[in-house]
């Protein structure tokens, strides 16, 4: 499995035998555009592997939907909330492409990160870089503009405005969709 091996060395060189102690553990599993990976109010306690594809992560309030993430394949992705907490996700996993995935139970991949130094490194950069991109976005919500969140945005995902639809975006950037019409047309118009 190539895209493991290329998700994996952005954080660690994992040996040929420790990829494929991970791909061993993980089960194919079918997610068609527009459903789901999961739902809230279910317990999670697998971790999934996204091979490839799009999802959004969202969650629903008073009837409104909050977009709070894109995943872009290879990466992996779960809700350690619910995975750790035991209590189910408020979070809901959207197929926003045709997608290529996987799952692991959790204790699997914590008994094989317990067996290799370098799988239990992969795991912790990974979620190092979670939790990095999470303040970053929290940050941003309190210190940017509207504007500055979608210019980068853009910056970060140039691609993102021919993939993922306006509403979502502007959901995740925390606008209406009108709004977001009236920030691309000033930045457009400079």
């Amino acid at each position: 499995m190539e895209s493991l091996k290329t998700f994996a060395s952005k954080y660690v060189q994992l040996s040929d035998e420790e990829l494929l102690d991970i791909e061993e553990l993980l089960q194919p599993i079918s997610v068609r555009k527009m459903n789901h990976l999961f739902v809230s109010d279910t317990f999670i306690n697998d971790l999934y592997f996204l091979e490839s594809g799009i999802f959004r992560v969202y969650l629903i309030k008073d009837g409104v939907d909050y977009t709070t993430k894109f995943l872009f394949g290879p990466t992996f992705y779960t809700d350690l909330l619910s995975v750790r907490k035991h209590i189910p996700t408020i979070l809901n996993v959207q197929a926003l492409s045709e997608c290529k995935c996987y799952k692991v139970n959790f204790a699997k991949i914590e008994a094989a990160k317990d067996k290799s130094p370098n799988i239990r490194r992969l795991f912790l950069k990974f979620y190092e870089e979670i939790y990095i991109e999470g303040d970053k976005r929290q940050v941003s919500f309190i210190m940017d503009s509207q504007a500055k969140r979608y210019t980068d945005l853009i910056k970060e995902n140039p691609q993102i405005l021919e993939i993922i639809p306006l509403q979502y975006i502007a959901s995740y950037l925390g606008v209406k969709p009108e709004t977001l019409s009236r920030i691309r047309k000033r930045i457009n118009d400079n």
